[in-house]
């Protein structure tokens, strides 16, 4: 099937915003699919679902996320015209099901307590236990997560350098710095130096250079496979629980790689950090982005208020 017709109609007929808007959309779906190994015409409409929750992980709005999925839409409109495609997967997708405003009526807050969390790396497998400290400890999406090599750490001073997802090949490479605790840091020390990796890959000596985040059958960790885990996890620590139902039948958790991405936030402001601070760590460009992760409950709010009366 033929993108670039497709986009050689829209140039004719569209403003140059729109177009810009369309190569964007339709490049960010081509890296989406490219992970999976599917072609244009093999999609289903669930892979189009799972793409959307992949965007509102990745911070985008609800309205840019229904405008690049209304760009998709039109391309395989375009296809389905020329019978190139019997079907256009976007269509049975409803958008109006997938927005923050649907998870923020079904719960109050969006973090987790540091007693979850430990509970939730106890008994884990080390390869687990790094991911739950990685997530924790740096507030990175899932997807920026799979994405850090070994030669991203620098472990002498405890930071880590990171693509920030949402630049990938649509913006300028902006980069950014992130911090860890020396509880991490002995993490990375038996995954890398005291054969954590080695073990878990079943392999004498481990010499790679490669991604962070393993598994047995890829050198790089799917996003997919981050989200299961910390479900997981949650769920064998007793602190997961459906927040909703989606219309398609399928549960909303509550706690998700996401909610550890809130609660990186909530807890350093709870500990007195700077908002500016935060937004930097977290990679917002946008103030107001960073702001709509803290949701408190209505007890951190009376212990606030007890702390700063005159």
């Amino acid at each position: 099937m033929s993108v670039q017709k497709f986009m050689k109609r829209s140039k004719a007929r569209l403003a140059d915003n729109t177009i810009k808007n369309r190569r964007i959309a339709l490049t960010q779906y081509q890296e989406y699919l490219d992970r999976l190994g599917l072609e244009l015409d093999e999609v289903e409409p669930y892979h189009i679902e799972d793409w959307i929750d992949e965007l509102l992980l990745d911070d985008y709005a609800p309205r840019s996320i229904r405008a690049k999925v209304y760009c998709v839409s039109a391309y395989y409109e375009f296809a389905t015209n020329r019978n190139l495609v019997s079907q256009n997967p976007v269509e049975p997708v409803d958008l109006s099901d997938y927005s923050d405003a649907k998870i923020n009526d079904a719960t109050e807050v969006r973090y987790i307590e540091v007693s979850e969390f430990e509970s939730m790396v106890e008994d884990a497998i080390l390869r687990d236990e790094l991911l739950l400290r990685l997530l924790w400890n740096t507030g990175i999406r899932a997807s920026e997560s799979v994405s850090i090599k070994k030669s991203d750490i620098d472990r002498d001073n405890r930071k880590i350098e990171i693509k920030t997802a949402k630049s990938r090949k649509l913006k300028s490479d902006k980069k950014r710095k992130v911090y860890y605790n020396r509880r991490f840091g002995a993490v990375l020390r038996q995954w890398f130096d005291e054969g954590g990796r080695s073990s878990y890959l079943g392999v004498d000596g481990d010499d790679d250079e490669g991604h962070l985040l393993v598994t047995k059958q890829q050198p790089k960790m799917a996003v997919g496979r981050v989200s299961q885990i910390v479900h997981d996890r949650a769920e064998s620590a007793g602190v997961q629980e459906t927040v909703y139902t989606d219309q398609s039948g399928r549960p909303r958790r509550k706690v998700s790689a996401h909610t550890l991405r809130h609660s990186y936030a909530v807890h350093r402001v709870k500990n007195g950090m700077p908002l500016i601070y935060i937004q930097t760590l977290l990679g917002h460009s946008d103030i107001d982005m960073t702001r709509k992760y803290l949701q408190f409950r209505d007890d951190d709010v009376k212990d606030a208020d007890k702390r700063y009366r005159p």
